[in-house]
């Protein structure tokens, strides 16, 4: 026999309790987060995300980038960047920075992880760093350990597979930047990042593949450049000292190719050291043969004393780099100045 018509005083009866530690609310004897019982319904959801987005969250991100707005030399180095973005002339350089808040390893943290599978030792390892001679410490590690377990751990390390597990300032790229994105990470997260956005790159270059950018730059509506190739093959991996100087020549695809974007577009690189590498390195070289290209710019955080600071301005801006500094959590910072510019183009 059905006892259905209890429903009503069942319902009448029941208790609600909320626990502050875990935010679990509890009706009866069963628990639940608040997202679970908010996406019962998907209007009263949706309603609550916009009342959230628009009072709480946006205002949030807002006022974080008003702050970092206030440091000296950030507010029209960010009112440049945002011209540049209105014009079309801005492209993202990625680094491994940026990853990093979806689990993957910053690059100096990889190379430490695989080491512990070469023979380097952690002290050889470490003389490397001191002296950002990452290329270098990738070689020796590279040396000490067999090629096939090498290719393996970049492999196994660097692989993403969950597109949902993406978190970060990263998910802003796509509502951003929809043609172009220059990457030195050997990661997959950019490609998952598209692709779950709807907008699938239509062509990925790696390596010293990239001289063929100027060819299908014309017919294709999104391409990605990998500059020193990717996680889930060796072809065009560029890793060594030699395999560097050899794609940063002059004449080398990666030389002619970067140095075309660097004198036509603005670059805005974002989880990058900007140290000694590469890409630094490049900037330079192009900034010493045309004087009149187009500022470049990278969000950086704010070194701690006077004297690092002038340091560092004069070494990026001698190579056309604009800093814009941030004293904040490195990837909140960056979010907050990625809402700015997604705010400037109206897709926020």
């Amino acid at each position: 026999m059905s006892v259905d018509f209890l429903y009503p005083v069942f319902e009448e009866q029941l208790t609600v309790e909320h626990d502050p530690y875990t935010h679990k609310i509890t009706i009866g004897a069963t628990p639940f987060f608040a997202n679970e019982i908010l996406k019962g319904d998907s209007n009263a959801y949706r309603d609550e995300f916009s009342r959230w987005f628009d009072d709480i969250w946006l205002p949030d991100q807002l006022d974080m980038l008003d702050q970092i707005l206030r440091i000296p030399a950030n507010k029209r180095r960010y009112e440049d960047l945002c011209s540049a973005l209105s014009n079309g002339e801005l492209i993202p350089l990625v680094g491994s920075g940026m990853s990093a808040p979806s689990g993957l390893p910053l690059w100096s943290d990889f190379l430490s992880e695989i080491r512990k599978y070469s023979a380097l030792t952690e002290k050889e390892l470490e003389s490397f760093f001191s002296e950002s001679k990452y290329e270098e410490a990738a070689e020796a590690i590279a040396e000490s350990m067999p090629n096939r377990l090498f290719d393996e751990r970049i492999e196994h390390d660097l692989r993403f597979g969950d597109a949902d597990a993406i978190r970060g300032s990263i998910s802003f790229l796509p509502i951003l930047f929809d043609k172009l994105v220059i990457t030195t990470n050997l990661d997959n997260l950019l490609e998952h990042l598209y692709q779950k956005h709807g907008l699938a790159f239509a062509e990925i270059l790696k390596g010293n593949n990239i001289q063929s950018y100027r060819r299908l730059k014309a017919q294709s509506d999104r391409i990605l450049l990998k500059l020193h190739g990717d996680c889930k093959s060796k072809e065009g991996r560029i890793l060594s000292v030699a395999e560097y100087e050899a794609s940063y020549a002059p004449g080398a695809p990666v030389f002619e190719e970067l140095s075309g974007i660097y004198r036509n577009q603005s670059i805005l690189c974002l989880g990058c050291s900007m140290n000694g590498d590469r890409t630094v390195k490049l900037l330079g070289k192009v900034a010493e043969m045309d004087e009149g290209i187009p500022k470049h710019y990278a969000f950086l955080k704010h070194p701690d004393d006077e004297a690092s600071l002038l340091e560092r301005e004069h070494f990026l801006t001698e190579r056309d780099v604009f800093p814009i500094w941030f004293k904040g959590d490195h990837d909140e910072s960056i979010t907050a100045l990625l809402v700015g510019l997604a705010h400037h183009k109206g897709v926020i």
